[in-house]
């Protein structure tokens, strides 16, 4: 679909704002030349939910800055086009940001995405994720939704540095499919748990310590991660790190695009479920770190365990623990609180597993 005139004008007066201004609607539809019915039309079918926010008083707020709205973007947003599906094949090339990849195997698919080993020239190797929705969701009208939080994944995800987070390394395009270059862990715990079985009391602590210290960093940035579950606890050489950051809660992302696509609900769908707290399940949009506690308590039960409780059994504090140091059934129970007001902090978690496992 082509641009109309007015999108055009729109896009151009975007490219000369800055992240945080605001604006009326009169001001907005003098740019682009619309009536105030296509403007609401508009907000209402999410065509501009990734550069303007409603702010519900006739005003609306810039989301980027006009160096981060580039033309495809756009286009392939307003236009709500999808990209046409993809096959990835071995010694396929990726051309990012920084430099060239190779594909080399296939080693995940999610919902939005599927992820494979790329090396390098120099023989480094890497995960790279590339943004292949599944089926359903290729639809024009979710397309918006996912490539807005795919690319808000490359562009704060690459900001993090942290020992316990998963480092991006660099982004790119292929056939208008958005890639992600992170670096490779040698596996999820997700997948020690399935060749492996329950990890050992005094692992299980130390990994929950990681993944505690991930999470503090990330809440830290003003995010929530809202998807912690062993698939997405990538175990390296030296530590633990948190991965998957393609459902967190960006500090200023705005629901109404999420709400539009319902790519949040669709990754609930996929296998989440029994990690997510109450209020989550209620809505994704306005969880607190409260939530990311809880996930991390049902991690830990089935880290201990080898079996995930379900939400029925968390409630009833139905789930079978080993005999573990003084304190820490406790602190998981805690964790696993339907009231979010009565789970421990990040920090309280850190403090209490580092003095029960001090000697």
């Amino acid at each position: 679909m082509v641009l109309s005139k007015g999108s055009r004008r729109l896009y151009d007066w975007l490219k000369g704002r800055k992240k945080g201004e605001i604006f009326s609607f009169e001001e907005i539809m003098e740019v682009a030349g619309w009536s105030e019915s296509s403007l609401t039309t508009y907000i209402k079918k999410n065509k501009i939910a990734p550069f303007l926010m409603d702010l519900k008083n006739r005003r609306m707020q810039v989301l980027l800055d006009g160096s981060d709205v580039t033309s495809q973007y756009f286009d392939e947003t307003f236009t709500q086009s999808a990209p046409r599906p993809i096959a990835l094949i071995p010694g396929q090339k990726l051309v990012g940001e920084n430099q060239e990849y190779t594909l080399e195997l296939g080693i995940g698919e999610g919902a939005i995405g599927k992820v494979w080993v790329a090396r390098t020239d120099d023989q480094q190797r890497y995960a790279a994720k590339i943004m292949i929705p599944r089926a359903d969701l290729f639809l024009g009208s979710r397309m918006p939704d996912i490539r807005e939080r795919f690319r808000r994944e490359s562009t704060y995800a690459q900001e993090f540095s942290h020992p316990n987070v998963v480092r991006y390394v660099d982004k790119g395009q292929t056939a208008k499919h958005p890639f992600l270059v992170m670096e490779l862990a040698e596996r999820s715990v997700a997948d020690r748990l399935r060749d492996d079985g329950p990890i050992l009391e005094e692992e299980a602590a130390d990994l929950i310590s990681n993944c505690a210290a991930g999470l503090q960093y990330i809440h830290g940035r003003g995010h929530c991660h809202r998807d912690v579950k062993p698939a997405n606890i990538l175990e390296f050489e030296t530590a633990f790190k948190m991965g998957d950051m393609g459902v967190v809660r960006w500090g200023d992302f705005d629901p109404a695009v999420t709400r539009g696509g319902t790519i949040t609900r669709a990754a609930v769908q996929i296998g989440s479920w029994n990690y997510l707290p109450p209020e989550q399940l209620e809505s994704a949009h306005d969880v607190e770190p409260s939530a990311d506690v809880y996930s991390l308590g049902v991690t830990w039960i089935e880290i201990l365990t080898g079996n995930v409780p379900s939400p029925q059994a968390v409630g009833a504090r139905a789930y079978e623990l080993p005999v573990l140091r003084d304190g820490i059934k406790e602190l998981i129970d805690g964790m696993c609180s339907y009231r979010a007001d009565e789970r421990p902090t990040i920090e309280h978690i850190q403090e209490v597993v580092q003095a029960a496992y001090a000697s």
